[in-house]
Formats: structure tokens, sequence, C-alpha cells
């Protein structure tokens, strides 16, 4: 596969380095002088109630790197939080005091010029007024409900974790999906040593009349049959459960496979623009996708270590087995990073090269990167069957078709190990397949 030259002395400047956490600005007396000029808004925080209990909070946001605009913005809604919810000394609050805040904060005279909508400052009341009270341990939180089945699923996942040694990321899948069926079973079935075949039958019935896939229920008969294997050996439940759970049956190729064209994959980077730290982080996201064909957990994976500025090369591990693979940094992809990296990333300890753009800053998580790529597809009006990350890697994969690459070539790329898992792209272009012909699809199809 052919990539353009890397110039390695233009990258170079951008390596990425150890980023220490934004500094709090220097204070002449207080925190309020750093975020106010004018002297008479000094006083007028300094005058009000639970001075210090704010100011330790206002503190606390700059060292997390948060942006001056919006330091100053908490500390005018703490003024109101202060006076609505009647706060002359440090005091428990419950929810229902701050609902009950947020109700006269939307009728306040006082606060008009603060206010945009009431839906939309309601929010922003109770959110400033839930975390600064949290902060400083004066939240009376309102206790959550367990769900009734919750210790057979905790004692599932840590022993999935130290015995088989799954993977985060496969861990999350099976909490997700087997908590949504006790969830549901949880109200027809008190004991959970009553379960039968019946209650999964009627569950999985249930999600395909509410619009899932074929590929949806199998996923979720996977992780029923993984869960129920073992709740069988506890003996949590009767026997010959998990043989019950049929799955329906989902090629190996996909028999609708929807891949939009190369040029609309460019079209969607080139209408991503260049000012906005969101943009930048984007452009970086769609390049990684389309051009190496990374998966979602891949991406999120990055590292700063992973980009070798000096060598030109882009480590990447793979989601599934752990294989480590290095690419060139082809230029384009480098550039992207090198400008993110420059104008956009926010200067944090984390080490993973995607984090969230607000603070507190933490690495980007899979359904983030799907509504940062799927909007921007969408917007431009294509067509496809899907519009998250995984499309973009199957259009690199049926690019590197049209320039002749052979599914071997394609397998490797992509840190597939079964040359089935590409030739579904081969399958479904008929133009490619006159360019591998030389390839025998027999055994593989």
């Amino acid at each position: 596969m052919q990539w353009p030259q890397y110039d390695r002395h233009r990258f170079r400047a951008h390596e990425a380095q150890s980023s220490p956490p934004l500094a709090a600005p220097k204070l002449r007396t207080h925190m309020i002088d750093s975020v106010f000029l004018f002297e008479g808004d000094r006083a007028k925080h300094r005058e009000a109630p639970l001075f210090l209990e704010r100011e330790r909070y206002l503190t606390y946001l700059f060292e997390i790197g948060t942006r001056r605009e919006r330091v100053r913005n908490v500390a005018t809604m703490l003024l109101h939080v202060v006076r609505l919810l009647e706060l002359e000394s440090p005091r428990p609050v419950g929810m229902d005091e701050i609902l009950q805040g947020c109700q006269r904060w939307v009728g306040d005279s006082n606060a008009l010029q603060h206010r945009s909508s009431s839906e939309a400052s309601s929010y922003t009341f109770q959110v400033v007024a839930t975390n600064w009270l949290r902060f400083q341990g004066s939240l009376i939180a309102a206790p959550k409900p367990v769900p009734l089945f919750d210790n057979l699923l905790s004692e599932f996942l840590n022993d999935m974790r130290s015995q088989r040694g799954l993977a985060l990321e496969t861990l999350r899948t099976y909490r997700s999906q087997i908590l949504a069926f006790l969830n549901w079973l949880q109200s027809r079935c008190p004991e959970f040593s009553n379960v039968r075949g019946l209650d999964i039958e009627e569950y999985l019935e249930a999600k395909r009349s509410d619009g899932w896939s074929r590929s949806t229920v199998a996923a979720h008969c996977r992780s029923l049959r993984t869960f129920f294997g073992y709740a069988e050996q506890r003996r949590w439940c009767s026997s010959g459960i998990r043989g019950c759970i049929s799955s329906p049956r989902v090629p190996r190729i996909a028999e609708n496979l929807s891949v939009p064209p190369w040029h609309d994959v460019r079209r969607v980077i080139a209408s991503i623009g260049n000012l906005r730290a969101a943009d930048l982080r984007a452009k970086t996201m769609f390049l990684l996708f389309s051009i190496y064909g990374l998966r979602s957990a891949e991406v999120r994976g990055l590292m700063l270590e992973d980009i070798d500025w000096r060598r030109g090369s882009l480590t990447v591990r793979r989601a599934k087995r752990g294989k480590i693979q290095q690419f060139p940094l082809q230029s384009e992809v480098g550039e992207a990073i090198a400008m993110y990296l420059q104008k956009a990333r926010p200067k944090c300890s984390c080490r993973n090269l995607f984090v969230t753009l607000r603070p507190p800053h933490r690495p980007v998580l899979g359904h983030t990167m799907s509504t940062i790529i799927c909007p921007r597809i969408k917007k431009l009006g294509i067509t496809t069957e899907h519009f998250g990350p995984h499309m973009l890697r199957r259009a690199c994969a049926t690019q590197l078709l049209r320039i002749g690459s052979s599914l071997e070539e394609i397998a490797d790329f992509l840190g597939h190990s079964d040359l089935r898992s590409v030739s579904s792209y081969a399958r479904f272009d008929s133009a490619s397949l006159k360019i591998v012909a030389n390839f025998s699809l027999r055994g593989v199809l």
C-alpha cells in the first residue's frame, strides 16, 4: 500500500510531551479577585454567605482546567444558589430542596439578566448547586435503588475478569446487555432461582417487536448464554436454561453491506472546519477511522506515546487478541494530530490522545465517538445503513480493495486473522473483483 511521504522534520516540533495540569492563576487576595475585574463585583461576592466554601470550589475548577469565563459564570450562579436556598452557614441540602430552588430561580425577578430560557436556566441552577454542594460534602444524595439481582451480576463480572481475564470493553458489553434483561425480569420473577427459559424467549420476542435487528438479538443471546452458563454452575437457577437460548442466524458475511463511496467520506472530512477545538478533534478521529480503518476501541486506546514523531510511525493496540501493529504516520493524519495537540487538546495529565474538551478531562468514551461521527455524516445527506465509526472502517477496506490491494493485505492491515472477515467487501464490489481476480476465494465465501 502506498503512503504519502512523511516529513519527520515537519512534525517533530509537535512531539507529545507530558502535559501538566492547568495551573490556577496567580491570586492577589482571593480567587474572586482573579475572576472579576471590578471592585464592586468582588465586594458583592465577598459579602455573600459561605464565601470561603465558594472560594474553595472556584479554586478547584481552575485547577482542573476550567476556562475563566466558565468559572465567572459559576461564581455568579453560586450567589443565586446561596440566596434562593437561604444558606447562611454550611448545612446538609437534599435534592428536593435544590429542585424547589430551581423553581424560585425561574420566577426570580432579580435574576432576569442571568437567565436565558427558563428550562435551560433551571437546569444550570440545578447542576451548579448540585456540583458545589457535592464538592463540599453537604449534598444529601438520594438513595439509588439497588437492582434486585445486582449481586449476581457483580459476582459474574468479577469472575469473568479475574478468572478468564476478559477485556474491560467486553465486560462493559456483558454488563449492559445482561442488566437490561435482569431489569426486565425482576418485575416478573422476584426470585432468580425461579427463572425459566420461557422468560428469556418472551424478553427476546419483546425486543424483536421493539425493532431489534437479528444481529442485536444475537449479540444479547451470546451474553445471556455466557451468564446463564455461569449461573447454572453456581446453582443460582435450574440447569438447562443456557441450552434453551436460541440465537437467530446471522451470516458471517453481511447480506446487505452498506458502504458509502470514498468520495463521500472525503467530502465529510473536507467539510470539517479548523477553528473550533471540537472540529479539530473530530477531523483527527475521521482520518484515523477512514485511512487506517481503526475500530472505535482502538482509537479510544491511542496514547500520546503511540505517536513517534521522529520515526514517523503510529502504534495501534488491536481491540481483538491484543495484537500490536505499527503503521507509517500518513502525512495528512500527522498534520491533523499535530494541529489537534497544538490548538485543541486540553493540557491535562491524562495520557490518552483523545480526551473530553470540558473538565474534568478524561478519555473519550465509545458513545461519545459515535455522537462526534454520526451527525457530521448525516448533515451532508450521505445515504448509508450505518453512520458510526465502523462505517468508516468499512469504507477504508473497500477503498483498499478498489486500488488493488489483495484480501490478504487488507486483512493484515485491518488486524483480521480470518480472510472471511474481509471477503464481504469483494463480494459486494463487482468492479473490484476484476482487480483481485487472481486471488482465489474458494473456501473463503
